[in-house]
């Protein structure tokens, strides 16, 4: 709903199940969900969301911002964990970088509301549909570490990967091969075709 009914000395807003409200007080944010209605002083600040409905092939990225304003520090000592978060499917670690985030992965399908009034929401996206002959090379920015990931399957990434393209795998047949370099130690090695698929990252 999100309706605002004055009154003398402040303001009430009707809001739905699926709505929450971030009230911003002299004293930091909050948040309460709905429905209900809800009062506050009209020196604060209010703002209405809605709850965001992920089907099964859909993720959102949370950063949970660690507030280092004094004036804010009882929701980052309290709200956020700065060792560990445990998420829908994956532990996060803190990634230690100047903005200070936490980032989730909040895979659908289900429907999320807002837990932390400091948390920054991405737009919903689509996970990766990858066929039996495709790959994707994935590298862990919190770590360094490369992987491949191989279909057929609906990828989603963990918190800190950063994806590279979307390639087709190799069909070699048994009288082909490739020579393939590994960038990391420089040593060269034969792949045989056996009529089988290979990735190359």
């Amino acid at each position: 709903m999100g309706c605002c009914k004055s009154t003398q000395y402040g303001c009430c807003i009707a809001i739905d199940h699926d709505e929450s409200i971030i009230l911003n007080k002299p004293t930091g944010k909050e948040i309460r969900y709905g429905p209900g209605w809800f009062c506050f002083p009209n020196w604060w600040d209010a703002q209405v969301i809605k709850s965001i409905p992920l089907q099964n092939n859909q993720y959102i990225i949370v950063k949970h911002i660690i507030d280092t304003d004094d004036k804010n520090a009882f929701h980052a000592r309290n709200d956020i964990p700065l060792t560990q978060r445990t998420t829908t499917n994956e532990k996060d670690e803190l990634l230690n970088d100047s903005e200070m985030h936490l980032i989730e992965i909040i895979r659908g399908p289900q429907i999320y509301k807002l837990k932390n009034p400091y948390d920054r929401l991405s737009e919903i996206k689509s996970m990766i549909n990858l066929s039996a002959t495709q790959y994707i090379s994935v590298a862990d920015k919190l770590t360094g570490v490369k992987r491949v990931e191989c279909g057929p399957q609906l990828f989603c990434p963990k918190p800190y990967d950063e994806l590279g393209e979307i390639k087709n795998l190799y069909n070699l047949s048994s009288t082909e091969y490739l020579i393939v370099t590994d960038q990391s130690t420089g040593e060269r090695a034969t792949i045989n075709g056996k009529n089988e698929k290979h990735e190359i990252d």
